[in-house]
């Protein structure tokens, strides 16, 4: 928890942290307490927009109180590292439940910590999402407990993450009806569950959107343009999905997402179908960011990857203890534990980010740029009520305001206009920015505040 919240504020710090998602978030949450609503600036364009335009994400409303305390990004950082890590203590009370070990149970909170995709979705921004990973667990330990009341309010704050989170809570409404015999809590939990998903997805995310449906929608284009006829495609045409689902970077997909855990999920395969519908999205999505282990896309598949894992083990287990006419079930019982350190630690060494792992950025997000200075004092220059069109790259540093557009947006109207030049990924290019630039160089409105290297700040005259 220390080690990431460390890396996590240097990568910040020394200004690898975005715009895109951490300005989104931290000015959402920045609005919100200052009165200014729900709300953000377009990234991709200049108007004020109800961050229900993007994601149903409302966790970020409640974070808002804590930026009485500290008004800073690096505030949602260490939320989410200190959340997402208190995720192993549901998972060590699950696991400990139902394998009757409390060694089990330390073995699998241990590789909770050192799951990659955690670790790496810890080091990418912030996303309230990502904080639904500990609540579903919670909110599973509850529901299996049968303490309801506890369980409601970790499905409400797991399903406040993202929209598609209420799927899982539906499914949890589901089990609470056949496992537990609590068909009425069961049917309404179920029935709320997907009602919510229905009416946000259809219904609250399009009327506030300038195309009338979930901007995601276009990632799932190859099924059709709208809800229902994704939907209806993806029903009438399986072999369409399953070719999908069998291409070679959604086998590696899974490859990454379950060796972790010694593939145990695939002896208790309906675990996982509480988290089946976002797999699904990601499957088949032309996003191949969502399928890559760095993101915040497996937040609410990760807790039902290792809550499968654990049934697994409890099924291969049993399997195992049914083999009495040999005494190899006996060396295969204590090969089992051996086999699952083994993966946990290969992979993590594989894809962890601890500071020996062969992918670790650990030196890169803890070097400073030659500009870092500079960048830092225009940043204290940086008033709320001033509007600022800033580069993606650096823009998490300029998002407590009201108005923030992505460079070059407004870069010729905006209060100030800064940038650094010389991003791989910049928005809409790089040549672009460029262009932005040397028109703000010959501009009569503008005068050039800072330079250094390829970072300009501009200041609009009459300030």
């Amino acid at each position: 928890m220390v080690y990431f919240t460390f890396v996590a504020f240097a990568r910040h710090d020394n200004f690898y942290s975005l715009r895109l998602d951490l300005g989104n978030m931290d000015q959402t949450v920045w609005n919100v307490l200052h009165g200014n609503g729900f709300t953000l600036t377009d990234p991709m364009g200049t108007a004020q927009e109800s961050r229900l335009a993007v994601h149903a994400d409302f966790l970020m409303i409640l974070m808002a109180p804590l930026y009485l305390l500290w008004s800073n990004p690096k505030m949602l950082i260490v939320v989410q590292v200190v959340i997402v890590c208190l995720g192993a203590l549901p998972l060590y009370w699950i696991v400990r439940d139902r394998l009757k070990s409390q060694k089990l149970a330390l073995l699998f909170a241990l590789g909770y910590l050192l799951y990659p995709p955690l670790e790496r979705m810890m080091l990418h921004d912030f996303h309230a999402v990502a904080l639904s990973t500990t609540f579903l667990l919670f909110a599973y330990w509850y529901m299996i407990k049968e303490r309801y009341g506890w369980f409601v309010v970790f499905a409400v704050l797991s399903a406040f993450g993202k929209e598609q989170v209420w799927l899982a809570v539906g499914l949890m409404g589901v089990y609470i009806a056949i496992r537990n015999k609590r068909v009425v809590l069961g049917l309404v939990t179920a029935g709320l569950g997907f009602f919510f998903f229905y009416y946000l997805f259809w219904k609250a995310i399009p009327a506030v959107t300038p195309a009338r449906q979930h901007f995601a929608l276009t990632y799932l284009s190859d099924f059709g343009d709208r809800q229902n006829a994704i939907i209806k495609n993806i029903i009438e045409n399986p072999w369409s999905v399953i070719r999908t689902a069998l291409l070679p970077d959604r086998l590696y997909y899974y490859f990454q997402l379950l060796l972790p855990v010694a593939f145990l999920p695939l002896f208790a395969p309906w675990a996982l179908l509480f988290g089946a519908h976002s797999m699904l999205i990601n499957v088949l999505s032309n996003n191949t960011l969502m399928r890559q282990i760095d993101y915040q896309y497996t937040s609410d598949i990760t807790p039902f990857v290792f809550i499968a894992a654990a049934e697994g083990y409890a099924v291969l287990r049993t399997w195992l203890s049914r083999l009495r006419y040999t005494n190899h079930h006996v060396r295969l019982l204590r090969w089992l534990p051996v086999i699952v350190i083994t993966t946990i630690v290969g992979t993590s060494v594989a894809w962890g980010e601890l500071p020996m792992e062969m992918q670790s950025r650990f030196l890169y997000f803890t070097s400073s740029k030659p500009e870092n200075e500079t960048i830092r004092r225009v940043e204290a220059m940086m008033k709320p009520v001033y509007t600022v069109s800033v580069t993606n790259n650096i823009g998490a540093h300029f998002s407590e305001r009201k108005y923030l557009y992505n460079f070059p947006l407004n870069a010729l109207t905006a209060d100030y206009s800064i940038a650094l030049l010389g991003d791989q990924y910049a928005w809409p290019s790089g040549d672009a920015q460029k262009a932005a630039v040397d028109a703000l160089l010959k501009s009569p409105e503008y005068t050039l505040v800072v330079h250094e290297n390829d970072f300009y700040a501009f200041k609009r005259k009459g300030l």
